[in-house]
């Protein structure tokens, strides 16, 4: 059920460790607030913003004058009756685990624990943690609870980002399977779960493999768009553009590569404020394309793009 919330209760949602995740986006159609989903409140400003602390960000609408949050899905933050794990977010949010979990039993503290550490770097702990909270959460709930394929990603993350990619695999798979039984064929965590165990499959050198998840999670976020596409994440398409456009790249396919670039490009640099929001991610998909300019030798556009990396990093630092 959709209903308005207001600011106050969500910032007391956020003190209770309700939310984690908070990012502001700038647009042309208005300002978004994307809270472990993306909702819209009734205001316009010129730039991204990114909060690391919810409460934060809901002080900070306070002062611009915002005092409601418009088209918020209650039910996502367990706030009726009945409610469970909320829904996907986009991927910038959380990208490998794709998820920020509200309810739960005790599986879900460890849960909780695991995405905190893994914010802060810290993925061997959160693999402990991660462990724990699928032991718990599989002696508690159903072989096929969507919640299991949650947390088989987000520990799934946590060995990619050690580089331990033979052990991040089965995870992605596991959580692969339990989305397509659960979400559907066509879900946005799907997606979301293609995409990650495409780039682990790429890591492990199984690139035969991965074309055709690259493509499935890119038709599924396409879907998802042309349906909403004023709530849809475009980031989420970018960054799955991008790993197609450098696998493409690695084939020698420049061509096909230097096109999907583009189009990644284009999403980053649109008039929705994208550019500055997820700066590590936006250098990737430049970089690629600047790397491939070198490959087919045209140095200068290359100069220029490294350029454009260089000062979206500095920004970054600041």
């Amino acid at each position: 059920m959709l209903k308005p919330l207001q600011i106050e209760g969500a910032r007391a949602l956020a003190e209770a460790g309700a939310v984690d995740h908070v990012r502001v986006v700038a647009c042309s159609e208005g300002l978004y607030v994307e809270i472990n989903r993306q909702f819209t409140v009734s205001n316009r400003m010129k730039q991204t913003r990114i909060f690391s602390k919810a409460d934060t960000c809901f002080s900070w609408l306070r002062e611009m004058g915002i005092s409601r949050v418009n088209d918020v899905d209650l039910a996502m933050w367990g706030a009726e009756e009945g409610s469970g794990v909320p829904g996907i977010s986009g991927i910038l949010a959380v990208w490998k685990s794709g998820v920020s979990a509200v309810t739960g039993g005790e599986w879900m503290r460890h849960f909780r624990r695991a995405e905190s550490l893994s914010n802060k770097g810290r993925h061997a702990e959160a693999i402990i943690a991660a462990t724990q909270a699928l032991e718990l959460a599989e002696n508690s709930l159903e072989p096929d609870h969507a919640d299991i394929a949650v947390i088989l990603s987000s520990l799934g993350t946590q060995h990619y980002a050690l580089k331990q990619f033979d052990q991040a695999e089965p995870l992605y798979r596991r959580a692969l399977a339990n989305a397509e039984k659960t979400h559907g064929m066509d879900d946005p965590f799907v997606a979301v779960c293609l995409n990650n165990l495409a780039e682990a499959l790429d890591a492990l050198g199984k690139s035969e493999q991965t074309e055709g998840m690259y493509l499935r999670a890119l038709s599924i976020t396409e879907q998802e768009i042309e349906a909403d596409p004023i709530h849809s994440d475009q980031t989420k398409l970018a960054v799955i553009l991008t790993n197609l456009a450098a696998w493409y790249s690695r084939q020698g396919s420049l061509e096909q590569a230097e096109q999907i670039y583009n189009r990644a490009i284009e999403i980053w640099d649109s008039e929705t404020g994208l550019l500055f929001c997820d700066p590590p991610r936006v250098a990737v998909t430049f970089s690629g394309l600047a790397d491939l300019y070198r490959k087919s030798g045209r140095e200068k556009k290359a100069e220029a793009l490294e350029k454009r990396v260089a000062k979206i990093t500095a920004r970054d630092k600041h």
